[in-house]
């Protein structure tokens, strides 16, 4: 049983259990559910900067954390052929007052399902997906079904689908244009890691770029593992979450990289492809409906945001959902999601338009990949700083 004021949240992945943990923090139950017959997160890595970071933090889990992540001590950029140094921008974790976190994508799941486990006033809900929803004057009501076809009825005082690219909810919303494939899929691998200087990198995110084509790894698992992803083009796309992919069938795309990373990528094994897909943003309130993450605007992997564009949604979102309760009441969820999607819609098409940039300028073509590699080479560390500050320094409020 939860008690009331409650919301209904669909998907019970990074966005939403950071949704349900937010809420539950401030004394707002919820039920999450997750259509997946069990709790867990595909995926090899991901980065957490700052501006998520305080997010996170404020939920308490500085301490799980720091036992399962990395904290990156900078940036440096290589040239695709010869692993030359392009633009190396170090960082001290010790002068931050938030770190940069690297992290596999199911450790950091798994710090926040813990977290929601712990929670009285969280309900997880698994293998039931959104199946119809309708809203009223006094919240959403929902149908869920699992898949041996069991049915279930849920109602709370609004939905948030935080279900990814292929949202239900967002279509039940109405948006039902497809997402779009972009030409590129994305092979994902974990591979051993490294003593601590024994490569000469510092441990921190490595990104490779060439003509047409562009690598990045990082260590994460407190530096046990490798996380590694090769970005190449691809003639046609699959849909769903991921798919196995064969080493071999890289052979060519890396044949003419630097000596160490095609030995990186040789040690790596698990490898997984994800198709990548873009996606107009949808509207990200309607009336007692939300959505956040994927489900509203997805973000191609070019500046490392997925993850942290959702935990930032699911902090403003449980902000305003709180003050709006203290003050309307029920009857105040509808402006509060109005007001969210108002303040989240500049900033999301900011960091939606950057990464679509990064991805162009990691997949120039010769000769203008060579400008690139020059400009990287005089933008420089204070440059690069500069570039990014909008994006880090975000807080909430």
């Amino acid at each position: 049983m939860v008690s009331v004021p409650h919301f209904l949240i669909a998907g019970a992945g990074i966005g939403g259990l950071t949704m349900a943990l937010s809420l539950a923090r401030r004394g707002i139950a919820a039920t999450v559910i997750e259509k997946r017959t069990g709790f867990g997160e595909l995926g090899a890595g991901l980065q957490i900067g700052p501006n998520a970071g305080r997010v996170l933090d404020g939920l308490d889990l500085t301490l799980p954390l720091k036992r399962v992540g990395v904290s990156s001590q900078g940036l440096t950029i290589r040239r695709w052929a010869d692993g030359r140094e392009l633009l190396a921008m170090p960082t001290d974790p010790a002068a931050l007052a938030i770190p940069y976190r690297l992290l596999k994508r199911s450790d950091l799941h798994m710090v926040l399902l813990d977290a929601a486990r712990a929670m009285p006033n969280i309900r997880l809900v698994v293998g039931r997906g959104v199946e119809t929803m309708a809203q009223d004057g006094e919240g959403v009501s929902t149908t869920l079904t699992g898949q041996n076809g069991q049915g279930e009825s849920l109602h709370g005082l609004g939905l948030i689908g935080a279900d990814g690219l292929w949202s239900r909810v967002r279509d039940l919303c109405g948006d039902t244009a497809p997402p779009v494939f972009t030409g590129y899929e994305a092979w994902r691998a974990l591979a051993p890691g490294t003593k601590a200087g024994s490569t000469g990198e510092r441990p921190g995110v490595t990104l490779h770029l060439g003509p047409g084509r562009h690598a990045v790894h990082y260590p994460v698992a407190g530096g046990r593992e490798t996380n590694l992803v090769i970005v190449r083009r691809a003639r046609e796309a699959r849909e769903g979450w991921s798919r196995d992919g064969e080493a071999n069938m890289l052979a060519s795309h890396i044949a003419g990289a630097s000596k160490p990373l095609r030995e990186l990528a040789e040690a790596a094994s698990g490898w997984q492809v994800w198709s990548l897909f873009d996606r107009k943003p949808a509207a990200m309130a309607r009336g007692r409906v939300a959505l956040l993450g994927d489900a509203a605007h997805p973000v191609l992997p070019f500046l490392a945001q997925g993850a942290s564009l959702a935990i930032e949604d699911a902090a403003v979102l449980a902000r305003l959902l709180a003050q709006a309760l203290e003050a309307d009441g029920a009857g105040g969820v509808p402006s509060a999601l109005a007001a969210y999607a108002a303040a989240r819609a500049a900033r999301v098409a900011r960091v939606q338009d950057a990464s679509r940039g990064n991805g162009r300028v990691f997949h120039l073509g010769w000769p203008l990949s060579l400008g690139r590699d020059i400009a990287l080479a005089r933008l420089g560390a204070r440059g690069m700083r500069d570039r990014y500050d909008w994006l880090y320094e975000w807080r909430d409020g």
